[in-house]
């Protein structure tokens, strides 16, 4: 099934080499910490460095929980996305909101340096992130994700939005047990999170896929000044992702053995690991 394809790697964040882009902030957003942000929630554990967990596309925040109980000294800030997971929608675009609000986010609640770590759609909002604001950060954790998707085009958006945005209520949630079981190397470890992806608004899922194959962000990661961490899963994409890469002054990529796209799931240990050295060798200043 080439949606499936498709949709793994707009699962990823991405864009066609034609598309276009996403651009800046402009003025910074007004700092109000009284103003809730409209496009995602947060879930806040624990004490010490603050790390901002953003799950993908349809997902719970809860994916990230067996991560957050394995880090000590963080304050982990767990977003779900609007409209994902049975949350109230907002309106498109939603990468690009939740990238505007997380700025307000971090700066109002005066969180320095926060490390942000985003799977696959969050992977593609924190690489926008890192590359718009790039001092606000103190480092980058991608999963799985790369800048931009190569060769979609429009008319490949339109079909993977109406696909989704179009399916009926029987339909939703074996679309959704097709596409992320066969991301995990045993289905059984996503299995207790599918009925809440399930309930993720069919619009927002459709018209987050569309926004995520037309935006790039690819030619502004140069712009990264945070050092990033990209951690990749053991599959066919993993040229596309190192190249996309390259520009950013400071990098590194780990691939996980015998691992697909929730290489969390499919090798905890091995990613604890890669997470707690990225930790260790990036403190908090």
């Amino acid at each position: 099934m080439r949606w499936l394809a498709v949709l793994l790697l707009v699962a990823c964040g991405g864009a066609p080499k034609h598309a276009r882009d996403s651009g800046g902030d402009g003025p910074d957003p007004f700092v109000d910490k009284a103003s809730k942000p409209k496009s995602f929630t947060v879930s806040i554990k624990g004490e010490g460095r603050p790390v901002i967990f953003i799950p993908g596309l349809g997902c719970p925040g809860a994916m990230w929980d067996a991560t957050v109980d394995h880090l000590s000294g963080v304050e982990a800030h767990v977003l779900t996305l609007a409209g994902f997971a049975g949350t109230k929608p907002v309106k498109p675009p939603l990468a690009a909101t939740v990238r505007k609000e997380l700025v307000r986010y971090i700066r109002s609640h005066h969180l320095d340096k926060p490390i942000v770590v985003g799977h696959s759609m969050g992977g593609f909002i924190a690489y926008s992130l890192a590359a718009s604001t790039p001092d606000l950060l103190g480092g980058v954790i991608v999963v799985d994700a790369g800048p931009a998707l190569a060769d979609n085009d429009l008319e490949t958006a339109k079909s993977l939005r109406n696909m989704w945005a179009q399916a009926g209520d029987d339909e939703l949630p074996e679309q959704v047990r097709a596409a992320y079981s066969s991301m995990t190397t045993d289905p059984k470890r996503i299995a207790p999170y599918l009925d809440a992806i399930a309930k993720s608004d069919r619009q927002t899922m459709g018209d987050a896929i569309f926004e995520l194959v037309t935006t790039s962000v690819a030619d502004k990661v140069n712009q990264i000044t945070a050092p990033l961490l990209l951690v990749l899963a053991d599959g066919g994409y993993q040229g596309m992702y190192k190249q996309q890469v390259a520009a950013v002054p400071h990098h590194e990529v780990v691939v996980l053995p015998h691992t697909r796209h929730f290489v969390f799931f499919d090798d905890p240990a091995g990613w604890y690991r890669v997470v707690d050295k990225f930790l260790a060798d990036h403190p908090a200043s």
